[in-house]
């Protein structure tokens, strides 16, 4: 990849990535309709209907967002863009197990029922593909859309815990410090660090990055695989465009340091992981707190629901303090600076959380 495709690429991964952060917004409302990026192509459905949903849904505005609307919008916009590249390859590739032209629709639809329809076709003929892309590809879909706003389909995640090996920690002395993370969290929520880039203009959001820093720093957990970033110079700091990341840091692209999506990617396979609906936890976070092992340090995951078919990771925090008064965990994080932040306050605008116990 040429440096010019290197920094356009970057660019729309690291703008989807952001939804890392800046995406606590209570609705989509937050987002004027008449801004949603016209450049996206028009026959992209999923873009349709997010549109759609906008210019119907009419939503008290968060007073209190975790994240900038705008930015959020940005990266639920350049997200389902590439959802839909991404699903019109597997609708390709669907093409040669199932001849029919039903298979390829349910692919790229935008209801619910057909994307579970798909997903049940996808596993029964997954164990037949030879080519590991391939695999990885579907794989993706079936991870895409395991979680839908209103439902979680435990069937896909069983068959995706079967079918993803879970990475085991090699070196005592990597295990995770989870106190060590909340406390550097709680005491850095307000701090930006000149050893790495700083996301606070305009061109992306800083929850992934300072997520990160909390694991690393506090936590323990060594810069390993593509979850890694270094200064080159000391031109840029605070990072207004990908030519600037790219000209004074080394990071992977995409880059699981700073992109919510490629964190969780990441992570899960050296997690314990655990999703909630938002209702759910609503309802039963008493339960949640006195009977599972959530505790500080975990990272908590947040995914907005898009037309009650898509669910998209836009924002990371941090567990920084534990609630025994309310059965609440409180969080810190980065774009909208938080200490320690009620999560019954914070899920409010998600459609639902992903807990990521590191280990």
């Amino acid at each position: 990849m040429n440096k010019k495709h290197k920094l356009i690429y970057l660019l729309l991964t690291f703008i989807l990535l952001f939804s890392t952060a800046p995406f606590q917004f209570t609705t989509l409302a937050h987002a004027d309709t008449e801004s949603v990026n016209k450049s996206y192509h028009s026959e992209n459905p999923y873009i349709q209907v997010y549109k759609n949903s906008l210019e119907q849904t009419v939503i008290k505005q968060n007073p209190d967002p975790l994240v900038d609307p705008e930015v959020e919008n940005r990266t639920i916009l350049s997200t389902l863009e590439l959802y839909y590249e991404l699903d019109k390859k597997v609708s390709d590739l669907l093409s040669t197990y199932y001849q029919d032209a039903t298979t390829s629709e349910e692919i790229v639809s935008v209801h619910r029922k057909d994307k579970i329809n798909a997903m049940n076709k996808i596993m029964k003929i997954y164990d037949s593909v030879e080519d590991e892309k391939t695999k990885e590809l579907l794989l993706d879909y079936l991870d895409r859309y395991a979680i839908g706003p209103n439902d979680i389909n435990e069937e896909v995640l069983s068959f995706l815990d079967k079918k993803t090996e879970k990475e085991k920690p090699v070196e005592l002395s990597a295990a995770y410090n989870g106190e060590g993370a909340a406390d550097w969290a709680y005491n850095n929520y307000d701090s930006y660090r000149r050893d790495y880039p700083r996301f606070t203009g305009e061109f992306g959001s800083d929850c992934t990055n300072f997520v990160s820093q909390a694991i690393h720093i506090g936590g323990g957990k060594p810069k390993a695989g593509n979850w890694y970033v270094y200064r080159k110079n000391l031109k840029y700091w605070e990072i207004n465009s990908a030519y600037e990341l790219d000209y004074s840091w080394d990071l992977s692209d995409p880059s699981p340091w700073i992109s919510v999506r490629e964190f969780v990617k990441y992570w899960r396979t050296k997690s314990g992981v655990v999703f909630y609906l938002t209702e759910y936890y609503k309802k039963n976070h008493k339960k949640i707190y006195t009977t599972t092992d959530i505790d500080r340090g975990d990272v908590i995951i947040f995914y907005k629901g898009i037309a009650n078919v898509f669910t998209v990771p836009t924002h990371a925090m941090i567990i920084s303090k534990k609630d025994s008064k309310n059965y609440d965990f409180k969080l810190a994080g980065h774009s909208n600076e938080r200490q320690a932040y009620p999560l019954l306050k914070a899920i409010e605008s998600y459609a639902e959380i992903e807990v990521l116990k590191i280990k």
